[in-house]
């Protein structure tokens, strides 16, 4: 992250850039790898309230960089791309971004961050000349006055990712019907009241436009009703790529409604994401295996921590000697002892299209991983076997393979 000298000024609630003489912009130019990352630490600055007393040192100050990604397989999905953004926490003066080579390419993409948003903080971005890839909002309330506004936004500013963070909306028909005349293709909501009610309107809205092409739904509360009614919508959608469904409360009973749905005729679903949910249980599993038989489209599955039993791993296992299409495999986090080891090392000596698989984070012993590690080797289409966080014993381990040389070849991460 490159940074200049950036005054702020406080305007109520708000942080905006203060342009006056002696103070130039602030600009973090960040690749996705390293938008999870902190900002570095610099000298603190100070901030002049309104009361027009001086701050002391230590005062809030925006970062240069915008407030940190959340981390769902999307955004991993998306450093691959090596997109670099330049964000900006201002509410009124988005950062410029800068003209030297060094600090960013043409390929660069602009994106906002407004904190505790106003309709007139919305209502100033249309002053700024360049057009925004990504806005983002934080812990905001999204009153429909600003949801009818954002959609005008969306489209004079050709905004392609939109994201909320820990808001509140008021109208959520509203926002459905808004949202259905941009053009945004990537819509995310984290840790945000979404709901039932909220993930109903999404899936009307995934019924109606061809645009969405990945949508994050991490944290929302959304139970039984949402994600059925979600599966529904995607045996119509014809557009998204991409769905993170993880940290949601949702029950067995309609994640089986869900996956019931989805085995029924959608062809375009690449990525899915169920992360610390319900999908562990063995009724679910066995969907997700008939799912896995059927469905020629989806690459990347993501079942970390979700009390995934060994019994599942053995059913996913033998879904997956018949599947071609899935290249990655999380089931981190989730108790497997050497058990689950040996059904997946058949697995992966049978021929299958399996690349990346994530097993760290469990019980399995040296033995366990020494199995796997051999069967990875014969047919040599794993690139990644994260084994990291088990029960390894390092020098009986090392007594097992024959260098670790031989494990960097084939892309095993074991310490």
């Amino acid at each position: 992250v490159s940074t200049q000298s950036t005054g702020y000024k406080k305007t109520g609630r708000h942080y905006s850039v203060d342009s006056s003489p002696g103070h130039s912009t602030s600009t973090g130019s960040l690749s996705d790898t390293e938008y999870n990352r902190p900002a570095p630490r610099k000298r603190p600055t100070r901030v002049t309230p309104s009361n027009g007393r001086v701050a002391p040192s230590n005062g809030r100050v925006a970062p240069s960089n915008a407030r940190a990604a959340p981390t769902g397989a999307h955004y991993s999905q998306q450093s691959a791309q090596k997109s670099r953004f330049s964000y900006s926490t201002a509410n009124t003066h988005p950062v410029t971004p800068p003209s030297s080579d060094d600090e960013m390419d043409e390929n660069t993409k602009k994106g906002v961050v407004l904190i505790q948003a106003t309709l007139e903080d919305v209502q100033s971005l249309n002053k700024l000349q360049e057009d925004i890839f990504e806005l983002r909002f934080s812990d905001s309330g999204l009153t429909s006055d600003l949801i009818h506004f954002l959609g005008d936004l969306c489209n004079d500013k050709n905004i392609v990712r939109l994201i909320f963070e820990d808001c509140e909306l008021d109208d959520w028909t509203l926002l459905s019907k808004v949202l259905n005349n941009t053009r945004i293709s990537h819509l995310g909501f984290h840790a945000t009241s979404v709901g039932d009610e909220g993930a109903g309107r999404i899936s009307q809205l995934l019924t109606s436009t061809a645009c969405i092409a990945s949508l994050d739904l991490v944290d929302c509360r959304i139970g039984c009703a949402g994600i059925a009614a979600l599966g529904v919508a995607l045996m119509q959608n014809t557009s998204l790529k991409s769905l993170n469904l993880s940290k949601n409360p949702f029950l067995p009973k309609g994640a089986v409604l869900f996956f019931r749905a989805l085995k029924g005729g959608n062809s375009t679903l690449q990525f899915l994401s169920l992360s610390n949910t319900c999908c562990g249980n063995t009724q679910v599993i066995m969907m997700i295996c008939a799912l896995l038989l059927r469905n020629t489209c989806l690459s990347h599955l993501n079942l970390n921590n979700t009390t995934l039993s060994d019994d599942g791993v053995t059913l996913v296992s033998e879904s997956l000697v018949h599947n071609n299409n899935l290249t990655s495999l999380c089931i981190a986090g989730n108790g497997l002892e050497d058990g689950s080891a040996h059904e997946l090392a058949v697995t992966l000596a049978d021929k299958n299209s399996l690349q990346h698989l994530d097993l760290s984070n469990n019980n399995l012993s040296s033995n366990g991983l020494h199995v796997l590690i051999q069967s990875s080797t014969v047919q040599g289409q794993i690139r990644r076997l994260d084994l990291t966080g088990n029960n390894i014993n390092p020098r009986q381990f090392m007594s097992l393979v024959k260098s670790v040389e031989d494990l960097a070849l084939v892309g095993i991460v074991v310490f």
